[in-house]
């Protein structure tokens, strides 16, 4: 046997742990990159919205549909709308709005209306992000149908197209 050429069993063996020892660290990165910072915080808000999905699947079941505080409007088509309206108009901030419409759907069940909207708004991109924080606060619950943010060299252009829901119940 040569003493400069190691062989045999002992080489196999040496070169499983090592490659082991490898796959075991580079399994530890890629686990450790996976994990977002907020992980903890993002699972406790999906168990927190969770929780809020079974206790509304619970009261629909007692006596009907029951929708969340401030979910649909209330009060009509007519007063939605404004409302909407009125508070996109104050989300726009500094934002120059270029065009916005309504217009009420097909109904969505026996009690509800969906009401279709859109707006476009042209201004600095702190501005457009800042508006679609607010439209995600919004009351009643905005839904978002079509997103558009476009750059335009010193300002973006957002295009958005969504819609609300209102009551076509007195019982709501």
């Amino acid at each position: 046997m040569n003493g400069s050429r190691a062989s045999g069993p002992g080489l196999a063996v040496a070169a499983a742990m090592i490659g082991g020892a490898a796959a075991i660290v580079a399994a530890t990165g890629l686990s450790a990159l996976a994990r977002p910072d907020d992980r903890a915080a993002r699972l406790a808000e999906v168990e927190r919205k969770l929780d809020r999905i079974e206790a509304l699947q619970r009261g629909a079941a007692e006596g009907g549909p029951i929708y969340p505080r401030g979910a649909i409007c209330r009060e009509g088509v007519g007063l939605g709308s404004s409302t909407v309206e009125r508070k996109l108009r104050a989300a726009l901030g500094p934002a120059k709005l270029m065009s916005m419409a309504f217009e009420p759907s097909t109904p969505a069940g026996e009690s509800l209306l969906a009401v279709n909207f859109r707006f476009e708004t042209v201004g600095s991109y702190e501005d457009a992000m800042a508006m679609l924080r607010e439209l995600e606060a919004a009351r009643p619950t905005l839904f978002a149908d079509s997103v558009d943010l476009v750059s335009k060299t010193s300002a973006v252009s957002l295009s958005f197209s969504g819609h609300f829901y209102c009551s076509t119940s007195a019982r709501l």
